[in-house]
């Protein structure tokens, strides 16, 4: 099968495309023929050498963990699965050898869903991880309730366009930071107040407003500024899901009771088919995206890598 990989970590110059093994797929889980990969921040720092401590490895390695495509065979003890379904999911493994940017990918049953009619397999493969991370991070840890207030980092981001579309329809009001020419596109995702980080102090903005502090903190970015800030945004009682990094070692966590962890995002085939209900019924809304080819991989890294991006970046696999 054609496929992208690296043989070495390294610039996104390591990238290759060619051909490489069919997976073979194990008990429980299906074959997936893929129509399209979206391109996340981790694929690359991953590519570059980052994360080494957490995962294993065995070369060469096929960036990418969610994919939409078409199911073309079961393995033993699937049920609820059959082949020619239409199907979304995050491919994720700690052992990183075969992933999302190729023709096929094996995966566990349970980490899929079905793609709803209505949405493309673009749109599809755009959706998982970032759903997944957002969803768990702020419902499932978080709590997120009606009437709070949270803070999203990086609204114009991937992961930061779904977080707020995810909060708005759990009812809370919505902080977020972008750049200026990206202030209608993330109040197009239900941001209620957009921060210019370029001009002026998030965190004293947010302090003036919110004097006794936010419910909520989603907090994507790692200098040591923003990862101790969103200690002290944070109200007594509240939550600071962190995804790029671990808390910060603060005394002000335990005095304020602060709900924090360092959240990997996780596989789970029955909440992703929740959300995909969501963005079928139009109640969570589909973030920007931009298309790229399968050969594009490597400028698509790049772009990644320069923090400016909008939305997500899907790769064209094959059409269906």
């Amino acid at each position: 099968m054609r496929a992208i990989y690296y043989e070495k970590f390294g610039s996104a110059d390591v990238l290759k495309i060619g051909n490489v093994p069919k997976p073979d797929i194990k008990p429980g889980q299906v074959l997936v023929h893929i129509a399209a990969a979206a391109v996340n921040p981790i694929d690359r720092r991953l590519r570059a050498g980052e994360l080494q401590e957490f995962f294993q490895r065995e070369w060469p390695i096929i960036p990418g963990f969610d994919f939409s495509g078409r199911i073309v065979e079961t393995g033993d003890g699937v049920t609820g699965w059959q082949v020619g379904q239409d199907v979304v999911g995050l491919a994720f493994s700690w052992f990183l050898h075969g992933g999302t940017y190729a023709e096929y990918i094996a995966v566990d049953a349970s980490a899929i869903a079905k793609k709803p009619d209505n949405i493309s397999f673009i749109e599809g493969a755009a959706l998982p991880l970032v759903s997944l991370t957002a969803w768990q991070a702020l419902v499932e840890f978080s709590d997120l309730k009606p009437g709070q207030r949270v803070l999203i980092q990086a609204g114009a981001g991937g992961l930061g366009s779904v977080a707020i579309s995810i909060a708005k329809y759990k009812g809370a009001y919505v902080y977020t930071t972008a750049r200026e020419h990206n202030f209608d596109y993330v109040k197009s995702c239900g941001a209620d107040f957009v921060i210019d980080y370029t001009a002026s102090s998030y965190v004293e903005l947010i302090r003036a407003r919110e004097p006794d502090g936010l419910d909520v903190v989603l907090e994507s970015l790692t200098s040591e500024a923003a990862i101790t800030s969103a200690i002290h945004l944070v109200k007594p009682g509240g939550a600071v899901p962190y995804m790029n990094n671990p808390p910060p070692d603060m005394d002000e966590i335990h005095r304020k009771n602060i709900k924090t962890d360092f959240l990997h995002n996780r596989p789970d085939g029955q909440m992703l088919q929740d959300i995909m209900a969501l963005y079928g019924a139009g109640k969570v809304r589909i973030p920007y995206i931009e298309t790229m080819e399968m050969q594009d991989a490597a400028e698509a890294h790049r772009r990644s890598e320069s923090g400016q991006t909008r939305g997500k970046m899907v790769l064209h696999i094959q059409d269906m």
